[in-house]
């Protein structure tokens, strides 16, 4: 078991937004937390100050609204997202952000659940939540749009909230007792594991966030630090939300907001701003080293990478960090805590791992299959407590006690072991996900990261399909070829199986075969969709879904 850490900061603050407001590095008012990367407008820390009571006196005045009501973001990243959380949280009001690919029956279901009473909404998702507000009841008046629609469907936020002749209310004063229990963000798991889950986070959870993430990382270390960061990460994801809205906030960084993500939107972000920080998920590593588009841009300010929200191959951080003389720290996390559970330091850069625990949390391995703890350095399904483990599932008891133990012990579904001698931690791959040949475990996301290594590779996926001749799983792989690769569509499944077969052990070579692809499913935060590969092949060949393996 990881040694266990309690950590030694009190949290004076209870109501997250006071805290994000604290300006710990002591930026002078005028500095820009937000700058638009395609039109140059910004958010600057003095018109933050102005707009969260504005916005909190507006939801109050305009909607009636009161501590524990909802208001639904169903929009990308724009400079507007930022001061609208923030204006709901100040008034107690909790934030329930939507997926930006959601369709009308996804995006019903998280209304119906949330009891959300406000939608605001991006002009290229409109006529999804305009239908989706009609089937839970909610009128066409509170439905309001993040920016200015040029359709004129719905009207602009800022014009329906913000009046500055309104009073400007502080935020609303929680008890320590009510900081762990009033709910700042309603996020939506992922649902890999089934249908997606209202995921209650509370101030407490959020403050604990900000505040040990700086500790380790040293944000507050030093005011006269430039850091001018890639705002790419979706702010409907909580690792977007809290980098580009508590953490970034909070200590002073300049995001650069990018609306619509591409390589060459985010190059030409880099260039234009300086973009020093690059905190980022897998694809954009891959895009990085593998997109012609970067080698036309000067990215020489980027000082450093992070990477979070799925698994990274050691073989990319390498050639990441050899690529731009920068280091590219890794971090692991989930929704349920906040999201960060490890992460990296500078000096605490290895590329198979994810890091040490946050110095507030307890961790511990256990046998996926008895539930009995594990000794030290073993490998097992990965478990942690600590404050900023999320108060529960929205109205679903028993997939919260299923989901954190009597104990209090997050469950996190993933195979991982920690290094007894150093405390890092390495992920070896999610628990349902392992694929099982003739009694040996074969983690997909090795075999990923090995695939990732081949100079015809360019990105890959690895499922587990069951062959009735021979009672077992076998690794299928497949694969998108670099755009240098020499190999033909004929060629290259028996050419990279045969890469792998010279690299990997027995059990491990890719019985399954190897299936080339244009690009490789994904959620957007990066995560492989390999359900979706599973039930592609079972429709192709109409073979049956695997049975739990665990």
């Amino acid at each position: 078991m990881a040694h266990i850490h309690e950590s030694p900061i009190k949290y004076e603050h209870t109501n997250l937004v006071d805290l994000v407001l604290s300006n710990p590095n002591q930026k002078p008012e005028t500095h820009p937390l937000y700058i638009d990367a395609r039109t140059g407008e910004s958010v600057t820390l003095f018109r933050l100050r102005r707009l969260i009571p504005w916005i909190h006196a507006g939801l109050e005045r305009v909607y009636d609204m009161k501590k524990g009501d909802c208001v639904c973001v169903y929009s990308p990243n724009t400079i507007h997202n930022g001061p609208l959380y923030l204006g709901a949280l100040s008034a107690g009001i909790t934030i329930s952000p939507a997926n930006t690919a959601y369709v009308v029956d996804e995006l019903e279901r998280q209304l119906r659940m949330t009891r959300a009473k406000l939608i605001v909404a991006h002009p290229s998702n409109l006529d999804i939540a305009l239908k989706a507000a009609q089937r839970v009841g909610i009128a066409p008046y509170a439905v309001l749009s993040i920016v200015k629609d040029p359709q004129h469907r719905v009207a602009f936020w800022m014009d329906v909230l913000v009046d500055p002749s309104s009073s400007s209310p502080a935020p609303i004063q929680l008890s320590h007792k009510e900081s762990r229990e009033t709910t700042a963000y309603l996020c939506f798991s992922s649902g890999t594991t089934g249908k997606s889950k209202g995921v209650m986070l509370s101030h407490y959870n959020c403050i604990c966030m900000v505040v040990e993430t700086a500790r380790v990382g040293k944000a507050w270390a030093d005011p006269t630090a430039v850091k001018i960061s890639l705002g790419i990460l979706p702010m409907y994801h909580m690792a977007g939300l809290n980098r580009l809205v508590q953490s970034g906030v909070t200590s002073g960084q300049t995001a650069i907001v990018i609306e619509k993500y591409t390589p060459q939107a985010m190059c030409e972000a880099i260039q234009r701003f300086k973009v020093t920080d690059v905190p980022t998920a897998p694809p954009v590593l891959l895009h990085l080293l593998n997109s012609p588009v970067v080698d036309q841009y000067d990215l020489s300010s980027i000082k450093a990478l992070n990477v979070g929200s799925a698994p990274s191959s050691p073989d990319t951080v390498r050639r990441i960090m050899q690529k731009f003389n920068a280091p590219c720290t890794q971090a692991y996390g989930m929704t349920e805590a906040a999201p960060v559970v490890t992460m990296q330091t500078k000096d605490n850069c290895i590329p198979e791992s994810v890091g040490r625990l946050l110095d507030c949390m307890q961790g511990k391995v256990v046998d996926p299959e008895t539930g009995k703890d594990l000794p030290e350095g073993s490998v097992g399904e990965m478990c942690v407590k600590g404050p900023n483990v999320m108060i529960g599932y929205l109205d679903d008891a028993s997939s919260t006690a299923a989901t954190i133990d009597k104990d209090g012990w997050l469950h996190t579904g993933d195979i991982a072991r920690m290094d007894p001698a150093d405390g890092n931690w390495y992920i070896v791959d999610r628990a349902k996900e392992l694929i099982k040949y003739k009694g040996f475990q074969v983690a997909p996301a090795e075999l990923e990261g090995l695939l990732l290594e081949c100079p015809d590779v360019a990105d890959a996926a690895v499922i587990g399909i069951y062959d009735d001749a021979q009672a077992t799983e076998l690794p299928r792989a497949y694969v998108v070829l670099r755009h240098d690769s020499r190999l033909s569509k004929v060629d290259a499944p028996g050419a990279i199986a045969a890469w792998v077969q010279n690299r990997a052990a027995n059990h491990k070579r890719l019985r399954g075969g190897v299936e080339i692809l244009d690009i490789i499913p994904k959620s957007p935060q990066g995560k492989i969709l390999r359900k979706e590969l599973r039930q592609a092949y079972q429709e192709r060949h109409k073979t049956p879904a695997l049975a739990a393996k665990l």
